[in-house]
């Protein structure tokens, strides 16, 4: 059996927390506790996330940029990774429980659970796009820029 985590329940306080990141990868949680005055080797987070998430304690969150981040189990929600900032925000899950159990019926699958990550651009960075576009306008057709 696994020692206990020394850091643990800094790392669940953390997770806990409303503030942003939603979910927060290993290295922001090893920053975030160094903020707090807490050194602590990546391998000893590393250690504490594999045994939260197996206890049943922390939900892996895996999106588009191939970085695991992790968030408090409970509370079923979807959620919105931004493919240009890496932002990633929770919303409530819309999927209608008549389409689960469409699913079910139609592949004979038992479904215990499930998790979405829309992907897009967040409105940030849409308006920063907005911005440097504004301040830079695209040149006339056929035109080249000064060298």
């Amino acid at each position: 059996m696994a020692r206990p985590s020394k850091i643990r329940p800094q790392l669940d306080a953390l997770l806990r927390s409303h503030r942003q990141p939603h979910a927060w990868t290993l290295e922001e949680l090893r920053e975030a506790l160094g903020r707090r005055g807490l050194r602590s080797a990546f391998s000893s987070i590393f250690r504490t996330a594999r045994q939260a998430v197996a206890q049943g304690d922390w939900q892996p969150v895996v999106v588009g940029d191939g970085k695991t981040r992790f968030e408090w189990s409970g509370g079923h929600h979807d959620h919105l990774f931004c493919q240009s900032c890496g932002a990633l925000e929770a919303v409530p899950c819309r999927l209608a429980l008549s389409l689960h159990n469409r699913i079910e019926r139609g592949t004979g699958y038992r479904i215990h659970d499930h998790s979405m990550v829309w992907e897009g651009t967040c409105p940030r960075c849409i308006r920063n796009r907005s911005r440097r576009a504004h301040d830079h306008p695209p040149l006339p057709s056929g035109a080249h820029p000064s060298r």
